[in-house]
Parts: structure tokens; C-alpha cells; sequence
């Protein structure tokens, strides 16, 4: 199947020479005649997004213990067990009691949060019972003690008291089988005690998506190794590992490649055959040592997305081979285009494939607070400063919007989503067009889509 993005035009004369000589004819009986081929063009970011989500699914789900549950992701309803609470009980320290008045009670026992009343409560009787307690039968409602007059085994409740006053029936807070956590939650600090709490001990999750991360470059050191004159360090990776590890995604292999095409395919092969999905850094351009790019545009893969009109960010490729495995996201070297890229397909896609209940990226509406730049016919990504002001985000330039460029994103917490078309007040003297302060837009933030 040809994505929607792929478009079919007439190639003339000279390219149909050069890039397909076999169509033409060389008898005068029969000319050369144009021929009609499929050229790729790049899709937008919403048709690479939706391309990448329909590509993957959901990993299988596992049973886990509770204590091993905590930022995981359900992988189907969970209904409590049984009635919360399962008996009826005492909201209060204070005195239990049947009918109204204030005529005196007998004392005749204390019931503690633990213990089950010995006996059914008569008329003129009352328990003292302790907060949590299990109301004994024939009370219909509980008084605070500091609104009760005591002396000796007799007490005096206060007047105005009504039924089930400070009585948690039983089954008030959830029946038995009503579902309290949904497919797709993330186990978090509200839903992991709420499991103790319902008597849950093991429970379905989806298991650790496992991530193969390739590195590729001549260039690249890892920190602990120093600076070194024209190296870099392996940025590429500890964005990745960052990422992986907010989201409970197990990087099971990694590695770091020179630029060597054999060395690459080993590697990719690999981490296809033991992994859910591969992310690549570096070597997708169209260079002489560009080898990931050439290994997914050629035999033994499908190639499902060729780049992108998204900067930074434009040359990513997507991939599946042939013969199964998983899918290959190839992106840039560049750091900013890398992160970028993480964070429009990456985070959706892994999202997905560990059983989120919402995969979707969270864009909100903003004000600029400074002027941003873009370009007509591709969707910027503009690093930002969040704030929050009066109740509305700003987004705040916080410097350089190079993609060779990264230590700004240090002092950013999202992207600003440019619009592909110029505003009404049209471009600027080099194709640029600018959107002043006060324009509104969309933007991502990082903390609110890892969470």
C-alpha cells in the first residue's frame, strides 16, 4: 500500500534518462515516451504520526504482585474484590446508638477499629466505638463523642441526630466488582495505595516495552571518556535514556556504531530480532557515510516514512523489514532534531505499545511572550519556555533555535508548534514570517507528556 503522502506525477525527458533509462525505447518506430512514476514526498507531521501509531501495538500483558505494580500500566479493568467498606462503620470517635432523642443510653460495650461487636444493640442500649470500628447491628447512627454527655455507663446523646448520621454503610464507597482503575492508567502514587487499599495482590499489567537504541558516528564518545578535538559526546543516548526511563521503557540493548555499513546492519538485525522497536541516531542524510538511511531505503525493508516537513527533525526515517521484527525509527544526529523527534512520534509510539490509556501529545493553547519565527510549507518546532500567568501559559523564547544548537534546551520545558502557512501579515524579506507577542499557538511540554 503507497501512503497518502506519496504522489504520482509525469516525469519529463531528461529525468525519465537518467533516473530510469530502461523505459526508454531506442527504435525510431517507437520513441521515447513519458513515463508516470511514484515519487516520494514528505508527509506532514500528522500523517507521520498517524503512519507510526497505526504501525505499532500494544506489548502483551503479564500478572505481577502489587509491590512490583508501581508505574506500570493496567492492562484491563480492575473491580474491587468486595463491598468498600465491606461492613458498615464508624466515621467518628463517639457513641453508637438506635432512634432519636436525648434520653439516656446504657453503655453496655466499646468497640474498636479490628474487632467485630459481640452482640446486636437493643433499644435504650449504646457502644462506645472508636473511628473505622464496625457498627454493631441495630444501631442507626453514631454521635461524636465531644456532642455526648457521659456519666458513668450512662450517656446522653445530643438532640437533632438522624439516621446514619456518621455511618459509612457498607458498600458506600464502591460496590463489590465496581471498577475503580481503568485499562490503560498508569500505577502512580494515587493508584498504588488505592490497590493495598482495595485488597488487591497481584494484577494484570503490561510488561516493560523493550527499546534497541543504536548510535552511529565516528564521532561519538561517551562523557566518562573526555573531551577529545573533534569528537562529541553521546548526547543522543542520555535523551534517550531520560526518556525510556520516565516512561517505564526497558532499553534492553544498546550500542554505539562507527560509521561502517556492515557493523551497522549486524547491529540493527540484532536489536530487530530481540526488541519491540529500534531507535537509531545519526547517518539517515543522504551522505557518503549516511549508512542507516541507505540500509532502510533499500532491500529487505519497507520504508514507511522517507522524512518529514517537520525542522527540526526533517530527515527521520521509519521502517519495518521484510521479514518481521520491530519497527525502526531512524533519526538525525543532531541532538535538538533528535529530541524533537522523541518527542512528536517517539513518546506517542511507545505511549501506545505500553497500553497507555491516552498515547495522544497533550498540545496547549499559549501566548507568546516573545516573537517566534517560522517558514511557510514546514512546521517549525520552536524551543520554549513554559509559564504559567494569570492562568494562561506563556511561551518565552529562551534563546538560539539552531538545531546544531543544545544548551538552550536547558533553559526550555516545551516546543512551540509553528503554523505551515504565513499569518496574514505575510512573510518577511527572506520567506520567513514572524508571529509578534500576543499571538496564540500551541505547544508541548515535556514534564506534562512523560506523566
Amino acid at each position: 500500500m503507497v501512503p497518502l503522502w506519496f504522489r504520482e506525477r509525469p516525469l519529463q525527458r531528461g529525468e525519465i534518462q537518467k533516473r530510469h533509462p530502461e523505459t526508454l525505447r531506442a527504435t525510431p518506430e517507437s520513441p521515447p515516451t513519458r513515463s508516470r512514476v511514484i515519487m516520494p514526498s514528505f508527509p506532514s507531521y500528522d500523517q507521520a504520526l498517524t503512519t507510526i501509531l497505526s504501525a505499532v501495538a500494544a506489548v502483551p500483558a503479564e500478572s505481577v504482585p502489587v509491590r512490583q505494580s508501581l508505574g506500570r500500566i493496567l492492562a484491563a479493568d480492575l473491580p474491587v474484590p468486595r463491598p468498600m467498606p465491606d461492613l458498615p462503620r464508624s466515621a467518628v470517635d463517639g457513641f453508637a446508638f438506635r432512634g432519636a432523642g436525648q434520653g439516656p443510653r446504657r453503655v453496655i460495650a466499646e468497640v474498636r477499629a479490628g474487632f467485630l461487636p459481640e452482640k446486636r444493640l437493643q433499644e435504650g442500649e449504646a457502644v462506645a466505638i472508636m473511628t473505622g470500628a464496625v457498627v454493631p447491628e441495630g444501631a442507626d447512627r453514631v454521635a461524636m463523642v465531644e456532642h455526648c454527655r457521659q456519666e458513668g455507663q450512662t450517656v446522653y446523646p445530643p438532640a437533632g441526630t438522624r439516621r446514619n448520621d456518621f455511618i459509612n454503610p457498607a458498600g458506600s464507597e464502591a460496590p463489590a466488582g465496581a471498577v475503580f482503575a481503568h485499562a490503560g492508567t498508569r500505577i502512580g502514587a494515587g493508584t498504588y495505595p488505592a490497590l493495598f487499599c482495595a485488597g488487591i495482590a497481584r494484577l494484570p499489567v503490561r510488561r516493560p516495552v523493550r527499546l534497541g537504541l543504536l548510535v552511529s558516528g565516528d564521532e561519538v564518545r561517551e562523557v566518562e571518556d573526555g573531551p577529545a578535538p573533534g569528537m562529541v559526546f553521546n548526547t543522543n543516548r542520555y535523551v534517550l535514556e531520560a526518556v525510556c526511563g520516565l516512561l517505564g521503557v526497558e532499553i534492553a540493548r544498546a550500542a554505539a556504531v562507527d560509521d561502517d555499513e556492515a557493523a551497522t546492519r549486524r547491529h540493527l538485525a540484532a536489536m530487530q530480532a530481540d526488541c519491540d522497536i529500534v531507535v537509531t541516531s545519526g547517518g539517515v542524510s543522504k551522505g557518503r557515510y549516511d549508512h542507516l538511511g541507505a540500509i532502510l531505503r533499500g532491500q529487505g525493508y519497507r520504508l514507511l516514512i522517507p522524512g518529514t516537513c517537520v525542522k527540526p527533525g526533517r530527515p527521520l526515517h521509519v521502517a519495518r523489514a521484510t521479514g518481521g521484527g520491530g519497527l525502526v525509527m531512524a533519526m538525525p544526529g543532531y541532538p535538538a532534531a533528535l529530541l524533537t523527534n522523541t518527542f512528536l512520534y517517539l513518546v506517542p509510539a511507545l505511549k501506545k505499545m505500553a497500553g497507555w490509556r491516552d498515547a495522544a501529545t497533550r498540545w496547549l493553547p499559549v501566548t507568546l511572550a516573545d516573537p517566534q519565527r517560522g517558514r511557510p510549507g514546514k512546521m517549525y518546532l520552536n524551543r520554549v519556555t513554559l509559564r504559567q500567568e494569570e492562568g494562561r501559559w506563556q511561551a518565552h523564547d529562551p534563546g538560539s533555535q539552531m538545531s546544531s544548537h543544545f544548551l538552550d534546551f536547558a533553559r526550555c520545558d516545551g516546543l512551540l508548534r509553528m503554523p505551515t502557512d504565513a499569518p496574514d501579515s505575510g512573510a518577511d524579506g527572506d520567506g520567513a514570517f514572524t508571529l509578534p507577542v500576543g499571538s496564540r499557538a500551541l505547544a508541548l511540554h515535556f514534564g506534562l507528556d512523560l506523566s
